[in-house]
């Protein structure tokens, strides 16, 4: 092991030395309490140190308050050597952070036994030391692979947003504090127009970008509050948190918009279009988030039966001929 020797007086340090290299350690000697202090702070630092109490510069008792209040030398295990005797003063050694002491003139038989049980603890706390390392390891490994398994479990692997699960666990939390703060929200439901059309012609690889991109125009379209997700085939629902139902035409412009642009761009072979029904969810609604999207759903269907693009339902409830509130726009 490598021991630190801080002794002033030449005799004793030499003595000390020659017995330890005898007992085949490495020693790294000092005469001052200044330079003992400096090899203990040092990346390779001796973890085990013997300092003498009266030393030039900084007393043994001081460079021990010293490493004990640096978190890189605490675990540094210090025995005082010492020509002092009384009880009172070792304790006061004692106290300032060593944790052993060797009176002068040492008995080497002693000093042997001490020397080995602080290599016991210091090979115990390098043992702790490693072992917490690799618990820290081990917990950021399990934490990473927690979040996959959520990413897994909560999200879409082909367009990378929620999945079903995913949507109805992040929304129904939504929605109850939504309800709590009094915020209304727009629930919309969409559908790809025409994507058997594009599996036929161009083929299902095909189709998956179709939805791939028609996933990216939806992330462009909503805010990142908002909760978007495809719930499965061609199908996506979008929660947009704390909007009323005047927001929802202009959201509905700016997916039109978003459309018509990558449209434009040609890098496919087809047009991208959709159909979409949009419920307005107000605070004071009791109805499941299966209810809601049940609406919606209707809503979007309604659209495709009419061949328009898009259906707005921004307001469920039936008027007196027993027909919903809709408008309609086509891009």
């Amino acid at each position: 092991m490598k021991i630190l020797i801080a002794e002033d007086d030449p005799v004793s340090s030499r003595i000390l030395r020659t017995t330890l290299e005898k007992w085949g350690h490495k020693v790294v000697s000092t005469d001052n309490g200044v330079d003992a202090l400096a090899e203990l702070q040092k990346e390779d630092a001796p973890r085990l140190a013997i300092l003498d109490w009266m030393m030039p510069g900084i007393e043994g008792t001081e460079v021990c308050r010293r490493i004990r209040q640096q978190s890189k030398t605490a675990q540094t295990y210090v025995i005082l050597l010492t020509a002092l005797s009384q009880k009172t003063q070792m304790v006061a050694g004692l106290e300032a952070g060593a944790d052993d002491y060797v009176t002068k003139p040492f008995d080497r038989q002693e000093l042997r036994v001490r020397l080995q049980a602080g290599e016991r603890i210091v090979q115990l706390q390098s043992s702790l030391v490693q072992r917490v390392k690799e618990l820290e390891v081990a917990i950021g490994e399990r934490q990473e692979a927690e979040k996959a398994l959520r990413n897994l479990t909560l999200t879409d692997d082909l367009t990378g947003l929620y999945n079903r699960r995913g949507f109805f666990t992040m929304v129904e939390h939504t929605l109850a504090t939504s309800r709590r703060s009094g915020e209304s929200s727009l629930l919309f439901y969409a559908d790809m127009d025409g994507l058997k059309l594009i599996n036929d012609t161009f083929g299902h690889s095909e189709g998956s970008a179709a939805i791939k991109t028609t996933a990216e125009i939806l992330g462009r379209t909503f805010r990142n509050s908002d909760i978007v997700s495809r719930i499965g085939g061609d199908e996506f629902a979008i929660l947009a948190q704390n909007a009323s139902a005047k927001e929802s035409a202009i959201i509905l412009d700016r997916l039109k918009e978003n459309l018509r642009t990558a449209n434009a761009e040609g890098a496919q072979p087809y047009q991208l279009s959709l159909s979409v029904g949009t419920v307005l969810v107000e605070p004071r609604d009791r109805l499941s988030l299966d209810d809601l999207i049940c609406k919606a759903d209707e809503a979007m269907y309604a659209a495709k039966r009419s061949k328009k693009p898009w259906t707005n339902s921004t307001d469920s409830r039936r008027a007196p001929n027993g027909t919903a509130h809709r408008a309609s726009t086509r891009p």
